[in-house]
């Protein structure tokens, strides 16, 4: 018995001398690899989400002057452009955004010119003007009307006084669209007679307008198809009445060659196929109203061409601006279309000059409103 108890012995004393052994080798084992952190750049969708702020350079992140290539990274759900062309009215690259509550409008593969917002709940003003708001809270908020006699345009349109790029069209009472626009092209100059009479006030409860036909300064008013100039006091007439056929509305402009205002009128013929606007002006002489620029077409529009602003002839409207310069009349404005009864789509038209004719006036003779009035007769060109 005593042999085994060497041998195990022995072996324990091995296996002791192998512990102590590999106290001095390295171990070879090595711990599990952890997962690298990595720390991803944000999305490039991240953007400002409405209600964005109405500013004089754009509305939220649709500026003026971005290219449409800047434009449509704006847009989160990939490009949305259309070209709006109508030959004589429009010709823009209009692009949507916002689910359509916001339009913009730019130069063929150009610059952007106009951006409006045509949803209430989707931008402001920092004023908190939106769409929606009534024309009262505009003006506490923007200032009244712009106040320019060289400048008139179609009483829905309204260029608050202080903020004078945009342009807010109204229905009633409520603002139904709010645009900023790159106005400086289109801005009158300081011309020899532009500054002249001061219009005596306006009475709007009598549909009364203040004018310059003379120095002191009258009143004329639109009644039906008649232009009715009366004196100061709002009463006595100082003219015959004056049918302009087709009649929309009439404005003073000043005339900058003597100071002095002309009536503007501006007609709208319409039908099923076909809807034209055009301009006529009158000054004051021997007691009558005389034509100092003959009836001149301005815009055609027919159902074939709203078709191809995806619209129908009924649903599209203008919204006119006019300029005075001394050889011409400047018009501009808004083209709208409408869905539901809501404008959809608001685009900058192309401006027309319309040419003052340096002829010695005729007056034109008032007539009856049972006969068909020589002014609906376009002039050429």
């Amino acid at each position: 018995m005593k042999p085994s108890r060497v041998v195990i012995t022995g072996l324990a004393g091995l296996v002791a001398l192998a512990a102590c052994g590999n106290k001095d080798k390295p171990t070879t084992e090595r711990e599990p690899e952890r997962q690298r952190r990595v720390i991803e750049a944000p999305p490039r969708g991240v953007r400002p989400l409405p209600p964005h702020a109405i500013r004089p350079d754009g509305i939220g992140p649709y500026k003026l002057g971005a290219t449409v290539a800047e434009l449509l990274e704006q847009l989160p759900s990939g490009p949305r452009i259309a070209s709006f062309t109508i030959p004589g009215i429009v010709h823009r690259d209009m692009l949507r955004a916002e689910e359509d509550a916001i339009v913009i409008g730019a130069e063929p593969q150009g610059r952007a010119t106009f951006v409006a917002v045509v949803r209430g709940d989707i931008a402001r003003t920092e004023t908190g003007i939106h769409v929606g708001s009534t024309k009262d809270e505009l003006a506490r908020a923007l200032g009244g009307p712009l106040e320019d006699p060289l400048r008139a345009r179609d009483p829905r349109l309204v260029i608050p006084s202080n903020m004078k790029n945009a342009r807010v069209v109204l229905d009633g009472d409520r603002i139904t669209a709010f645009g900023v626009t790159n106005d400086t092209e289109r801005a009158p100059t300081k011309e020899s007679g532009g500054e002249g009479c001061t219009r005596p006030p306006s009475d709007p409860d009598k549909g009364l307008v203040g004018i310059c036909l003379t120095s002191a300064g009258d009143l004329f008013r639109v009644n039906g198809e008649y232009l009715e100039l009366v004196a100061r006091d709002g009463e006595k007439p100082i003219a015959p009445p004056t049918r302009v056929a087709g009649l929309a509305y009439a404005l003073p402009l000043r005339n900058p060659l003597d100071g002095r205002d002309d009536i503007v009128a501006i007609t709208r013929t319409d039908d099923s196929q076909v809807e034209t606007w055009s301009l006529s002006a009158y000054h004051l002489a021997e007691g009558k109203l005389v034509r100092t620029i003959e009836p001149s077409l301005l815009y055609s529009l027919t159902a074939a061409n709203a078709r191809w602003i995806g619209s129908e002839l009924r649903d599209v409207d203008l919204y006119l601006e006019m300029t005075a310069r001394a050889d011409s009349i400047e018009v501009g404005g808004l083209l709208t279309t409408r869905a539901d009864d809501k404008i959809r789509d608001v685009v900058v038209i192309s401006p027309v000059p319309v040419a003052r004719r340096r002829t010695k006036t005729q007056p034109h003779e008032p007539i009856d409103a049972g006969t068909t009035d020589a002014s609906t007769e376009r002039a050429p060109r």
